[in-house]
């Protein structure tokens, strides 16, 4: 009986399963795009808000359903969301993808001044679409557009060369920024080979007449013929000249010239407070070491390019100086004037029996430097090569003094100084006074007896 009950509850379950699978349904997801109706790949698949998986390479995606209706989202990126609810017998499904609506801002910079261009025509259009803007104060235009799609830009704008671009949007909004290039104007922009940096004040003729100088950005922007060869000269001290040939067409609006430096000297004199040159001393030109001053004090700077450069002068037992200086040609000279540096010296006082003597007071060359702390000690900046006289007071002690001198570049090593008691002259002189009392009461002792004795004496002989 027991085995029977076994059986038919295995046989129960089995049909259970049975049933379970036979119910048990794959919903085919197959999702396109609205505009084209090509397939999405990589769509996200969500089920009851939980991530499924991914549409594959065709677009689709198959999803074991189960039973009861299934809540499903849809998403990729540039395409608004799909969501809807979709029944469990369900076998395929077809979503179709609305591309999402961006923006597209456009700005419009002149190719010579680097101003925005406003009031200019903007038209833009794609398979499906055409919109017509104007650049606003900024150079701004703004166009709503449409997730990958590929659109065509037209603009123009009064004296400024008309211009086509296309543009492919991507998923999000996009930014581009295009400049104008005038019809009637032309941009001359210098710089230096070497650091690229902009080169002002550099002279720029056409054909032998000067149209001007470059400003402090290296550009000037002069009127010029198109589709004529000019010759252009430009010239900069410091510089070698740059003469060339051009054909400016209608298109171009920049032409970019390297000038050259021309390698050029400099000087370098280093003086001490007294006048008398330094030997030795480094030379640093914008961090860089690149001389020595001679037995003279003197530096050659060599190979530089006319500029401003950050000038150092260091030299061991010496205060450094720093200072911009302006190379302008082979004869510029820079004097340079460095003072002594200080070092610490410390000091230590103490009595003859080696103990600290805190509070004496220790004068420099007959200045007061300060007073020692509890140890007995006392830092002091001494300038180097400077002979001082030290001296060290304290009420008991007798006053001492010392000479010191630190070498240029030398390092200090503590100094100590010991004062030796000074005597008591009140003590002294009230125990001497005691001496010549005891001295003086002692001798009149002794008279006092000896007078005793020469009567004692007569009265024996009577």
């Amino acid at each position: 009986m027991y085995r029977y009950r076994i059986r038919l509850l295995f046989a129960l379950l089995c049909i259970i399963a049975f049933c379970s699978a036979v119910q048990a349904t794959n919903l085919l997801i197959t999702v396109q795009d609205s505009v084209d109706n090509a397939t999405v790949p990589h769509a996200t698949v969500y089920l009851d808000g939980a991530n499924v998986g991914l549409t594959n390479n065709g677009g689709q995606f198959l999803l074991q359903s189960g039973q009861g209706d299934l809540n499903l989202l849809i998403t990729m990126a540039g395409y608004d969301d799909w969501e809807g609810t979709v029944s469990g017998n369900t076998t395929s499904l077809s979503v179709t993808l609305n591309r999402r609506t961006l923006f597209l801002n456009v700005s419009l910079f002149d190719s010579n001044s680097l101003a925005p261009v406003s009031g200019a025509t903007l038209f833009l259009t794609s398979a499906n679409s055409s919109q017509t803007e104007t650049s606003d104060t900024s150079g701004a235009a703004a166009f709503g557009v449409t997730s990958f799609t590929l659109y065509s830009l037209n603009i123009t704008a009064q004296n400024y060369q008309p211009r086509s671009e296309t543009i492919e949007v991507d998923a999000n909004n996009q930014n581009v920024q295009y400049w104008m290039l005038s019809q009637n104007q032309y941009s001359f922009v210098v710089k230096d080979r070497n650091s690229q940096a902009a080169v002002g004040g550099a002279s720029i003729s056409v054909n032998s007449v000067l149209l001007g100088t470059t400003d402090t950005r290296g550009i000037l922007i002069a009127p010029i013929s198109r589709n004529t060869p000019i010759t252009v000269e430009v010239e900069k001290t410091g510089y070698q000249t740059v003469n060339q040939v051009l054909t400016v067409s209608t298109n171009e609006a920049v032409d970019t010239v390297v000038l050259t430096p021309v390698p050029i000297s400099g000087f370098v004199f280093v003086y001490d407070q007294q006048n008398q040159p330094i030997s030795g001393a480094d030379i640093s030109l914008n961090g860089t070491v690149v001389a020595n001053t001679t037995s003279y004090g003197r530096a050659m700077l060599q190979n530089l390019v006319p500029g401003n450069y950050s000038l150092v002068v260091e030299k061991t037992g010496y205060t450094p100086v720093s200072q911009q200086i302006d190379i302008a040609n082979d004869s510029s000279e820079f004097p340079v004037v460095l003072s002594l540096a200080t070092a610490t010296q410390t000091l230590f006082v103490q009595d003859s029996d080696q103990k600290n003597i805190a509070g004496a007071t220790v004068l420099l060359n007959g200045d007061v430097a300060g007073t020692t702390d509890s140890h007995g000690q006392l830092d002091m900046q001494l300038t180097y090569n400077t002979p001082y006289n030290i001296t060290v007071t304290q009420d008991g002690y007798l006053p001492q003094s010392v000479q010191q001198k630190i070498p240029l570049g030398n390092t200090t090593t503590p100094l100590t100084i010991t004062l030796e008691k000074n005597m008591d002259w009140g003590v002294v002189t009230l125990i001497g006074i005691g001496i010549l009392v005891v001295l003086f009461l002692y001798a009149i002792i002794r008279l006092a007896g000896r007078r005793n004795r020469h009567h004692a004496i007569k009265r024996n002989e009577i």
